[in-house]
């Protein structure tokens, strides 16, 4: 119990500063009456069924890591693995760095309990991050073109966004191919953190035991990626579980503005601004930035993109509330029951909360 009003302690002062920075921006550009009319007149039908998407994402998202995990010789059953992303996921909204502190915890959780090398998970895990990496870049290109094919006239702050967050995405795909291709060089980076933490701790910090299992780990991990590249086929049924995955992503925005009711002037022309919004805010969320809860920053990056893409303020504001309402906070509740159901000891002493 101590422990989880520690993590509280440390998590509310951040969701309660995201939430008010969210606030103000609203009071200062959005008619906050009409923004509420709008969400209490939303078809629960149709929001429902966004959350029957976000169940769907996670399902198949999970299938798509285990067949990553099955080449390996690493078998989890679905249910575990459907378990351990919806734990990854709240510890992505918790603690700072998302999707690196989820990945973590899906490593430990695996490990520990099917006695896998962490290396092999590791592997599973960074290969699922270059597909998601590809799969948002090249909808981030697709919706673009689409929208310039269909005579849209895009912003040129968005087109700013857009070629900044290209960019870092393609630096960061290239920099993991690289790592993934350069054994030695990513063993030399390893030691070289180390080196540089025992110096920093003025060797109060000893690192060579863990220095031993780390060089493991590595080992298995590129004896992993080799295992992938002797058997590309195998990485078929993951890249489709992934690749629709995506689409229920993408789908619970577009179902949300749906249940608002807005689907003027042009459906095809919104629908092609929702994947690039949601792609654009995906890309941007990836990127480490030690903001737990991912409340605030977000949910304005949303909203003001939105606007740019020439939808009214009250409308993009209503649509991004219910939208976070799934993919946030209806995530954190299905992950902290899932925390719950595996045991809070047990996902504690993976170290990560």
């Amino acid at each position: 119990m101590n422990e989880r009003r520690k993590l509280l302690l440390r998590t509310v002062p951040f969701l309660a500063i995201g939430i008010l920075f969210f606030l103000i921006y609203l009071g200062l550009f959005v008619d906050i009456q009409k923004m509420i009319e709008i969400i209490q007149g939303a078809n629960m039908l149709f929001f429902s069924l966004g959350a029957v998407a976000l169940l769907l994402e996670i399902l198949l998202f999970s299938l798509a890591w285990q067949h990553l995990l099955l080449p390996l010789s690493v078998k989890v059953p679905l249910k575990k693995t459907f378990i351990y992303v919806w734990i990854g996921a709240f510890t992505d909204l918790l603690v700072p760095a998302e999707s690196v502190s989820g990945e973590v915890a899906k490593t430990y959780l695996v490990s520990r309990e099917f006695n896998a090398n962490p290396g092999k998970v590791v592997a599973s895990l960074v290969s699922q991050r270059m597909l998601g990496t590809i799969t948002t870049t090249a909808t981030l290109f697709i919706g673009f073109l689409a929208l310039i094919t269909l005579d849209y006239s895009i912003p040129n702050f968005v087109l700013q966004i857009f070629l900044s967050i290209t960019i870092v995405s393609v630096f960061a795909l290239v920099l993991i191919i690289v790592l993934c291709i350069k054994e030695k060089w990513t063993e030399r980076l390893i030691n070289a953190v180390m080196r540089l933490v025992e110096r920093i701790s003025r060797g109060r910090i000893q690192l060579k035991d863990f220095q031993t299992r780390i060089v493991e780990a590595l080992r298995a991990f590129y004896d992993s990626l080799r295992i992938f590249g002797a058997n590309p086929t195998k990485l078929l049924p993951p890249i489709l579980f992934h690749v629709v995955s995506w689409v229920f992503s993408i789908a619970i925005a577009f179902l949300v503005f749906v249940s608002i009711g807005y689907l003027q002037p042009n459906i095809s022309i919104l629908w092609l601004k929702v994947i690039v919004v949601y792609a654009l805010l995906t890309a941007i969320k990836s990127i480490p930035l030690g903001i737990p809860a991912e409340v605030g920053l977000p949910d304005i990056a949303m909203t003001t993109l939105l606007i740019l893409f020439g939808i009214p303020p009250d409308i993009s504001a209503a649509a991004t509330i219910l939208t976070r309402l799934i993919t946030v906070w209806l995530r954190f509740f299905i992950g902290f029951a899932a925390v719950q159901w595996l045991g809070v000891k047990f996902v504690r002493e993976s170290g990560i909360f």
